[in-house]
């Protein structure tokens, strides 16, 4: 696979992976309207993350792997690794309460829905800058 074709997967499988994030970013601002509204966006962002976010990042950190280039880490290319691992990390360690979040709206247990829902905010609080500075990195390495 050429570089530019590849480079190309990865920037779309990127901008769908932050298209994505930010339907679940406008999703979960209505979690909080009432019990039954917060037990449809746990299930809608459930199906989210396993439809669509998953194959994304994971097209993200295949073709990432694919042009990591060892002799290049240092600095800006670093730091965009870095920054890049702690995102995909971020969407991988969020999964766990993603489900966890669903199964406590299958069983109307709304604490446990309140409690994943806030450790799902604080994964994103941190994954999300972290895809941001990879991303904005990225571009001026491109350049």
């Amino acid at each position: 696979m050429s570089p530019s074709l590849l480079l190309s997967i990865h920037l779309f499988a990127v901008a769908f992976w932050f298209g994505v994030l930010g339907v679940e970013f406008i999703l979960e601002q209505g979690r909080t309207r009432n019990r039954d509204h917060g037990y449809t966006v746990a299930d809608i962002h459930f199906k989210i993350d396993m439809f669509l976010e998953m194959p994304a990042f994971a097209v993200v950190l295949i073709t990432g792997l694919m042009m990591l280039d060892p002799s290049k880490l240092s600095g800006l290319y670093l730091l965009k690794v870095i920054a890049g691992s702690i995102a995909v990390s971020g969407n991988i360690y969020c999964l766990y309460p993603i489900l966890k979040r669903k199964l406590a709206a299958n069983k109307r247990d709304f604490e446990s829905l309140v409690r994943y829902s806030r450790v799902i905010d604080n994964i994103s609080l941190v994954a999300i800058p972290a895809g941001l500075v990879a991303l904005f990195c990225g571009f001026y390495l491109v350049r």
